[in-house]
Parts: C-alpha cells; structure tokens; sequence
C-alpha cells in the first residue's frame, strides 16, 4: 500500500522532503468484498493454499518505484477455488482531489495531499501467463484527522503549575482566537484493487502483481510556489519506498517455504553511503552485488516480517509531468516578446508557438546586447520559464547552430499583501532575480544542471522540458505579478557551423 502520511525523508538544509510510498503483499479477502468493492474488505485465511515461492523487485524508475511480485501458489487440498477474491490496499494522505497544503507552522513546507489517479499506474494481474481484469473500490478513511492545537498556541495552553494543559488558559484563548487557534492532521485513506483467482484441486498456479507507485514530494519554503517546477530539485533531496509483506500471510501456513528479493539500485545515487550509514535498506539483510541488492531465505516468516523500506536519491531529476506543466502555460495571447535583433525568417513569436522545431535567432542590437523581452497586457503571476536553448528542431541543427552559454534575468515585479485590513503593494523594480552559474558561483556548487539546462539526447517534448533551462521566478517563494521580464544572454557557445544563436521556445509557467 503506497502510505504518503507517515514516512518522509527529510534534506535539512533546504527543507525538502520526499513523500514516501508504502505498498502491501496482497491477501485473499472475503467474497462479498470484491463483489460490493467494499473499502473495508474482510481478510480471509485460506490454509489449503500454501506460499510455495515468494519473489519481489523493485525498480526505481523516476519519480515512480516498479514493483513485481511472483507468488508459486500450491493447492493441497482436493478443493477447487472457483473466484477467490484476492485484493491489494493503497493508502494516501488526505481526501479529496490532489492538492498543496502546508504541513506544518515551524518548517513552512508544503507537501501534496488528495488523490491523483496517476499516483499508481501500469498495474497488471497475471494468474498461470494470463491476464485477470481487476476494479478498484472507493475511498475509505482508516485514520481519521487529529485536532490539535496550533504551533503557537499550544506552548500558552501547557504552562500551568503541574506542567498539564490548563483548561483555563485554554478557555480564555478560545474566547480570542475561536476555531483559528485549532489545526487537523490530514486523514489516510485507503483504495483497494481487487481481481479474482482461479486455483484448481491439488495443483500449482502462478500469480504475478506488477504496478508503479510515484514518489511524490513536498517543498520547502524556499520552494514552496514551484510545485510544477520543483521536481527538478528533489532529486537532490530524497526519496523513500516502504513495502509491506505480512498479508500473504493469509496464505497456508504464514510462511513462504522460499523468499526473495531484489532491489535494483543502479539508478540510486546513493547507495554506498546509505549503506554504510544502514539507511538505505531497511527490513531485512540484504547484500549488495554489481549495483543490486538482495535477500534470500527458507520459510520466511510473513506475518512477522517488518516494513520494507528504501531511501534513495535518483541519478538525474526525474520527468516533468508534461500535461501538467502544459496545461499550466500561460497563453501567448497574454504577452508579447521583443528580441534586441532578429531576422525574419526566425521570428520573436517563434518563442511562443509551441513547437520547438521553429527558432528564434538573436541578434545584438546597436550597443552589442542580446536580450529577450517579454511584456504582459496585464500584471501576471509567473512562477518560473523553461527555455528551449539552441536550435530544438533535431540533433543535427542543435549542434550546428550556437545557443546560451550564460545569462541572467531581470524582472519589474510587485507583490500584494495586506497590511491591519489595508491592501499594500510592494514593488521590486528591476530585480534580479537569476544568475547562471557562471555568475552566481554558489549555484554552480549545488545546482549546476537545473540553471544552465543540459544538452537533450532526443528532440521530443519530454527530453526537450526534462533538459531546458529552468528559471525559476519566484524569490524566496513569494508569488510575485510581472509586468516585464528581461533575459540577457551575456556568453554564448558556437555551434558546429553557424554562429547563430537561436533559442527555440519560452514556456512560461502560472501558479
């Protein structure tokens, strides 16, 4: 089951945290469950059907964690099992739709609560190398919200002379603050996928579960408003996987007669130092050979295994949920582009057509400056841009045509807030609100990749956003209106033949 509530790990110095993902051995349950799709299902033991053979991988892949379970099932009894209802939970954090929620006063990070249905994809039932259908069932709440005192109440309400919560303080601060002074955990809800197994009399069946559970995030509060585009941070943070083995114990005897498991970590970064620290695996004894780990026994004892868990870090930012960002873009009819030099064959608006085979090639203007300017109709939220740098249409003229090398950004933004009941406006005229790394000398150190963009290996939409040039627009986390932005590109690299310096499209991202 894929549990985003209680197992998180945590990067201190910028606060950003992996929601983790706990997903179960599933156990047969009773008919009527699997009929009713019932979100409380009832266990059922079946003693005739023993766990001969249990073996589980598990993939990193992504932002997602591949799971594939095979089960040897034997039958020893004269009895046919006709439709036994099998099913398998996925618990979340929070109900309703998906959405961002502070998590707490004292971090000021935020993390993804609600259900998105593409947090488990890909899944597959296979019983003897044929395919089973499956159904899910409703949402139910198995914890249900906690109300606790807020941060900065709670301190007021415990001091009394035997250091207990004083009901008085907290009466005379109810009178003030009212409902305000309160705050609720977040629920755990719990789906489940149910199929039906067919298991002869006094033989063997093969039962095969494949899915991918995605590793969401939370952000920090130097990220907090780059939910679409902090995904190109939390690779550098953490991620955590928990699996949990005691359902099968439902099966025979409450052991598999042989057990294993393999976790595939070539794409874990960092594997030796977790291990030596033991906080990459935890849960059972693995060992590690050419970039794998494993485990293997006899009579495994399912029922009282412990929680399976992984902590790793990918090897590269994983990919951009594309419809999302996509769907996120501002229109170009909100905005115009100006270029301090273009051809017209190559026009400005190539930069927001929304097809990186068409470029925009950059000229410098009578005092030598190459620049884009992008000016909206009205003041507009932006929460970041991806540029296309070089010429996208393909390999060939991506080498061929020189791109950026170096740039930096300024931008008229204005925030407004309320200050005893009055609306202000603060404005940052002509912030500078990014510098490549070959300017700002820290960002090098630490996020190389993430400013400067990397050269693509394919020219589709994924690759080309998975290695544009993010610049990320919101200071400090603050949602900040644009009246105007202005790249000014101050270093460029040659390509192979032309000294055109072409850039292929701007994404700009809202909130």
């Amino acid at each position: 089951m894929m549990n985003r509530l209680i197992f998180k790990v945590a990067l201190c110095n910028i606060l950003l945290l992996a929601a983790s993902s706990t997903f179960a051995n599933g156990d047969p349950v009773a008919s009527y469950s699997a009929i009713t799709l019932s979100p409380t299902p009832v266990a059922v033991h079946i003693p005739e059907v023993q766990l001969e053979d249990e073996y589980v991988t598990f993939t990193p892949r992504d932002r997602y964690m591949d799971v594939y379970v095979r089960y040897l099932l034997h039958n020893k009894s004269d009895r046919a099992f006709k439709k036994l209802a099998y099913g398998f939970p996925i618990d979340y954090l929070g109900s309703g739709p998906a959405r961002w929620k502070d998590i707490d006063e004292i971090s000021e990070s935020q993390e993804e609560i609600g259900w998105r249905d593409n947090y488990i994809r890909e899944v597959t039932f296979t019983l003897n190398e044929c395919q089973i259908s499956w159904q899910c069932s409703r949402d139910s709440i198995i914890v249900p919200a906690e109300k606790q005192y807020s941060f900065l109440i709670e301190d007021k309400v415990r001091h009394d002379s035997a250091g207990t919560y004083s009901k008085r303080v907290e009466d005379s601060l109810y009178a003030i603050h009212k409902e305000s002074m309160y705050i609720y955990t977040n629920p755990v809800l719990r789906r489940w996928y149910y199929s039906y197994l067919d298991i002869p009399a006094q033989s063997y069946a093969v039962l095969e579960v494949r899915y991918s559970v995605e590793c969401n995030m939370s952000i920090g509060l130097y990220r907090r408003s780059s939910h679409l585009l902090g995904y190109r941070f939390d690779y550098m943070g953490g991620m955590r996987f928990q699996y949990d083995f005691t359902p099968a114990a439902y099966w025979g005897n409450g052991h598999a007669n042989h057990f294993s498991v393999m976790l595939d970590a070539s794409k874990i970064t960092n594997a030796d130092h977790f291990n030596r620290q033991k906080k990459l695996i935890q849960g059972l004894p693995m060992y590690e050979k050419d970039k794998r780990w494993y485990y293997e026994t006899q009579r495994f004892n399912l029922a009282a295994s412990k929680p399976f868990i992984v902590d790793y870090y990918l090897t590269r930012p994983p990919h951009q949920p594309l419809d999302r960002l996509l769907n996120h873009c501002i229109p170009s009819t909100e905005y115009t582009i100006e270029v301090s030099g273009a051809e017209s064959k190559y026009p400005a608006t190539n930069l927001s057509d929304l097809n990186p085979s068409t470029t925009t090639v950059l000229r410098p203007n009578s005092n030598d400056s190459i620049f884009i300017t992008i000016r909206f109709h009205k003041p507009t939220i932006v929460e970041g841009m991806l540029l296309f740098n070089g010429y996208t249409k393909n390999a060939d003229t991506y080498r061929n045509n020189a791109c950026i090398d170096s740039l930096f950004v300024l931008a008229n933004r204005f925030t407004i807030g309320n200050w005893n009941g009055k609306e202000v406006r603060n404005d940052y005229e002509d912030d500078i609100i990014f510098g490549s790394y070959e300017h700002i000398k820290f960002k090098r150190v630490f996020y190389p990749e993430q400013y400067s963009g990397r050269t693509p290996t394919f020219f589709d939409w994924q690759s080309l956003v998975d290695n544009a040039m993010l610049l990320n627009l919101n200071k400090y986390g603050q949602e900040a209106y644009c009246n105007e932005i202005r790249i000014i590109i101050t270093a460029t690299t040659k390509g192979l033949k032309y000294d055109d310096l072409c850039v292929s499209e701007i994404l700009l991202i809202a909130p």
